[in-house]
């Protein structure tokens, strides 16, 4: 995993997704707050989202994306076809790979969403991409939200999000060919809290690594005082806090916090005053 060097490092980048007004998808009847971030060296995009609703009848019907997604039930549950997330159950959903329906299944859920390219760096738009072509595709057909379809004036029916993309593309979608045959869940409740070697004070479950360049997915726990010390980030690395407060690089981060480390940045100290839950995800540079 070696940092891109032909153009200026990018810096540190934190949002805190909660403070973001939501808004509609263009192809789901879902209300997000989303953030999004890029590195132009090896063009690497990331759309992390993190959602708080009441049970709103959310539907999306069975697909499959060109890219990566990793999701994280924070409260509540929800289904994506026969796999049931519970509260601190975790999924990976790999580029190519089919899942759902997904449907709530409890009347709060609260949940984080991180999409990025997968291994074979398919095709991931961004939100503004997806609204304009949204707004190319009417007069053509029908955005049935409830339904996560495009319906055509010759009648036919298609993914909703598969529309778009094919919009933004300027042509058919080419899947990349699947790794896996079906995503992949955790229950992190079952993986034991251990201690780090390096960080005192820093307890640490280390999840799962997919393909040669990730992600890496491994849960933190802070305590009280305590701090990460910082370092030279080596590769894409994108932290989101799920519980408790601090400081990073002088900004305050709480819940919904997303800090995003490029591939040669340097990573500020992260020094806790509540106890913080957090998880982080490495991937990759190009």
């Amino acid at each position: 995993m070696n940092a891109p060097t032909d153009k200026a490092v990018p810096a540190v980048e934190i949002v805190n997704v909660l403070d973001i007004k939501p808004v509609v998808t263009a192809h789901r009847q879902t209300v997000l707050r989303t953030a999004e971030f890029e590195d132009p060296r090896d063009g690497r995009r990331f759309r992390c989202g993190y959602s708080r609703r009441k049970q709103d009848n959310y539907y999306s019907p069975p697909h499959r994306h060109t890219f990566d997604q990793l999701r994280f039930v924070i409260e509540g549950k929800t289904k994506y076809g026969p796999m049931r997330l519970g509260s601190g159950d975790f999924a990976y959903f790999p580029e190519g790979v089919f899942y759902g329906p997904t449907e709530s299944l409890s009347e709060d859920l609260a949940s984080c969403t991180i999409q990025t390219q997968g291994p074979s760096w398919g095709c991931f738009p961004t939100d503004a991409e997806c609204a304009q072509a949204g707004e190319r595709l009417k007069g053509r057909g029908e955005m049935d939200r409830a339904t996560g379809q495009f319906l055509w004036a010759d009648g036919r029916k298609q993914d909703s999000f598969e529309a778009l993309l094919e919009e933004v593309q300027g042509g058919p979608v080419q899947y990349p060919q699947a790794r896996y045959r079906v995503p992949v869940q955790f229950h992190t409740e079952s993986f034991p809290w251990i201690a780090s070697r390096t960080q005192p004070g820093v307890m640490v479950k280390s999840l799962a690594r997919f393909n040669a360049g990730g992600p890496d997915i491994e849960m933190l726990k802070v305590a009280t005082g305590s701090s990460i010390t910082g370092g030279r980030a080596g590769d894409h690395r994108m932290w989101v806090v799920f519980a408790g407060s601090g400081q990073c690089g002088g900004q305050a981060v709480k819940e919904g916090s997303f800090i995003y480390s490029p591939p040669g940045s340097d990573i500020p100290m992260l020094s806790v005053d509540e106890e913080l839950v957090l998880y982080c995800s490495r991937f990759e540079s190009r």
